[in-house]
């Protein structure tokens, strides 16, 4: 079984469209709560709207323009897409990606070259373009803005035929008599500005997606000039009440940016690579279509791929002036991971020809009045200037923590428990038989699948870090992960796959299943480093916990140590318990079945139903409660280099697959999270994440409902949790 799930397609990372990121909310409330607005005859004048609760607040109406400007490949494109993510799916606001390359229209103006009349003519229109809709989009009011100012409202009385309608409208009707001025029906007019903090907010986030093309581009903002025109043009309609913020990527370190050019080179070539496998598929098919009119047979192996053909694109994907990017790409990384010295100065050289007439944020004072984030390698040091108010702080907050080098998460559920045997949902149950089988397989995959990642075409050793919630049945299924302390010689020891049959730790189970193509060469088993790192464990040669014992060695809180040797030792998969990752309570209904809830909770089972994200259980949590405490863990997991294991629980999980792949998060309460499978999800800033499934078993054939090995069916009964 092979699958490869990428959330718009392969290329769905290019940031050439001009889309819009994310919606409105299509309420301001949640559902469940919809029954308590309505007029009764003891309340005849109900509130309209509630205030807003976590996760539906946005950002409490404050409009904000933000403006990413840089040299060319710092990763604006990512930074402007993963922040509007975050800020759609975290704080439910509005969103909406503005990319400059998309309204240049016509042949871009070379850098270096003076703009001649029709070019200034052409700046102009096209700057125009983009403050008519950057205005429309800031100016819109739709239907949750609409519902969201519903208290400034006075109820208009209404035809109604049910009785208890008609007597709460007769109560209604009594107190309008005793209410001055009741032909005043809107208390604050729509464009009043004191309504621009009632709905979710909105926020526009202008980036180009081709810097070298897009220099002379009015809202590219590349010199002071631009900047004040940019600031000026938003602050001088009052009526926006919008804010300015302008963020520069700063990246002066010389191994980040050969960073950066690697993963755009292999971005590059990939697309090539596909496009090309494409047209010869394409020119194939056309071939035996006219051999086989004409009654000749046709071979059955494809053409052998020639040189890649560069991606259609009049800018080449962020590279202007017509470079052929993929075709150097093509040549360039063809077995390796170096990166020609030619290709390193035509791209340093491509680059100064910008840096020259690029000028960067003052800090002379000239232009202190702007505010402006300064992102120097990606947080290694962040500047700020009057950055002030929440959503402010909480940008400059998000902003450094995140990078466009590459990310690898893995997720996976606890291993079944008793609770899901009986269809329990909550609780803190341990695990079942057949949960305790899938804990020892997943400490016997853990090192040669996670540890080991692929660097330079092998499977070398690497940092990996270790998450699981406070409850005892995500803490038991990690319970046989390996803690060894590895040193730094260690790390980038490439491996070679040892024979099939290699992998001791898994010969008495199924073999791991892997759902999805990530790299054709199928399952590895353990590299032989892993194994020796087993046996200096048991040597004794090497400090290290397993299976919860442990050995010595440093304090497995500490990620680096703190000097001497510390600074040169990792304790790989040192485990770290959050109690921001423990299961939705489910308050009074935890330990109940849902058969039982449907019988003891009518109304709320029905209220569920219908809205499931924001639904909150009696005493318990809501999918939207769950997103106020995995915000700050989130922050940190966009922190991490190295690769991270997630145990945790299904709808926990289910917020975090939908915010990695990039999904709705009014779909994340339908996402399947199976059990005893390990997904893993990649991305960088130039590919879009996508993921592999690795079922490790037992499966569903294989238990019994007492949660015995056998064949059997394997009742989850969180399912539905």
């Amino acid at each position: 079984r092979t699958s490869k799930t990428s959330p718009t397609g392969p290329r769905s990372m290019e940031p050439r469209p001009r889309v819009e990121s994310s919606g409105a909310l299509n309420d301001v409330y949640v559902k469940s709560q919809e029954h308590l607005l309505r007029p009764t005859s003891e309340n005849p004048l109900p509130t309209s709207v509630p205030p807003p609760s976590a996760g539906m607040a946005g950002l409490i109406g404050v409009r904000h323009v933000l403006i990413v400007i840089g040299l060319p490949e710092r990763g604006k494109c990512f930074i402007a897409q993963r922040l509007s993510k975050y800020l759609y799916f975290f704080h439910g606001a509005e969103v909406k990606l503005f990319d400059v390359a998309e309204y240049m229209g016509c042949q871009p103006v070379d850098i270096g070259h003076a703009a001649q009349p029709q070019d200034e003519c052409r700046i102009e229109a096209s700057a125009n373009t983009l403050t008519r809709d950057l205005k429309l989009f800031l100016n819109s009011s739709g239907e949750a803005a609409r519902r969201a100012g519903g208290n400034m409202t006075v109820p208009v009385p209404r035809n109604c035929q049910t009785a208890q309608a008609r007597a709460a409208e007769r109560a209604m009707a009594a107190a309008r008599e005793e209410i001055q001025n009741t032909e005043q029906h809107l208390l604050v007019d729509e464009a009043d500005r004191r309504r621009k903090n009632v709905d979710s907010g909105k926020v526009a986030i202008i980036f180009t997606s081709d810097g070298m093309g897009s220099f002379y581009e009015k809202w590219a903002c590349t010199s002071k000039e631009r900047r004040r025109w940019a600031a000026e043009t938003i602050q001088s309609d009052k009526r926006l009440g919008a804010k300015v913020i302008f963020i520069e990527v700063i990246v002066n370190s010389a191994k980040l940016m050969e960073q950066n050019l690697l993963s755009k080179i292999r971005h590059e070539r990939r697309l090539s690579r596909g496009a090309e496998a494409r047209e010869s598929r394409d020119s194939r098919q056309s071939r035996e279509g006219e051999e086989n009119a004409r009654g000749i047979a046709v071979p059955s192996s494809p053409a052998t791929p020639g040189r890649p053909t560069r991606a259609s694109s009049s800018r080449n994907h962020g590279y202007g002036s017509g470079y052929d990017w993929s075709a150097a790409a093509a040549e360039a990384l063809e077995e390796s991971d170096d990166i020609p010295p030619r290709l390193v100065r035509e791209f340093h050289a491509r680059v100064n020809r910008f840096a020259r007439v690029y000028v960067s944020l003052q800090e002379d004072g000239s232009e202190d009045d702007l505010s402006y984030i300064k992102l120097i390698n990606y947080g290694d040091k962040v500047v700020t200037n009057r950055m002030h108010g929440y959503l402010r702080m909480r940008i400059a907050q998000f902003l450094s923590v995140i990078h466009p080098t590459p990310h690898v998460i893995y997720l996976t559920r606890h291993g079944q428990s008793t609770y899901n045997q009986l269809g329990k949902i909550g609780g803190n149950s341990p695990l079942s038989p057949a949960g305790e089988e899938y804990a020892r397989r997943l400490g016997a995959w853990v090192m040669p699948y996670v540890c080991y990642q692929q660097a330079a075409g092998l499977d070398s050793l690497t940092k990996t870090r270790l998450w699981t919630s406070s409850l005892q049945r995500t803490i038991l299924t990690a319970q046989h992960i390996p803690h060894p302390i590895i040193s730094e010689e260690d790390l980038g020891t490439p491996s070679v796959p040892p024979e099939p049959d290699a992998d001791d730790a898994l010969a008495n189970g199924d073999s791991p299943t892997r759902c999805s193509a990530g790299r054709s060469s199928g399952l590895r088993g353990t590299p032989p480093r892993a194994s020796g790192l087993r046996e200096r464990l048991r040597s004794g040669g090497l400090s290290g916990v397993v299976g919860g014992v442990a050995l010595g060695g440093i304090d497995s809180d500490s990620d680096r140590g703190g000097g001497g040797d510390r600074d040169r030792v990792w304790q790989q998969m040192a485990p770290r318990v959050y109690r921001n990752l423990d299961e939705i309570f489910a308050g009074e209904c935890e330990g109940m079945t849902y058969e039982e809830i449907q019988h003891s909770f009518p109304s709320e089972a029905k209220m569920r139903a219908t809205d499931k994200i924001g639904f909150r259980y009696p005493r318990g949590e809501s999918y939207l409660d769950i997103l106020a405490r995995l915000d700050p863990l989130v922050h940190e997991l966009e922190s991490y280099h190295e690769p991270l294991l997630l145990v945790s629980h299904q709808a926990v999980l289910r917020l975090l697959y939908s915010y990695l792949m990039g999904k709705p998060r009014h779909q994340a309460p339908k996402v399947e999270i199976p059990l005893h499978t390990v997904i893993r999800i990649t991305y960088d800033g130039w590919n879009p994440p996508y993921e592999e499934r690795f079922v490790l078993g037992p499966t569903a054939k294989g238990i019994r409902n007492d949660g015995t090995i056998d064949e059997g069916v394997l009742e989850d009964g969180q399912t539905n949790l």
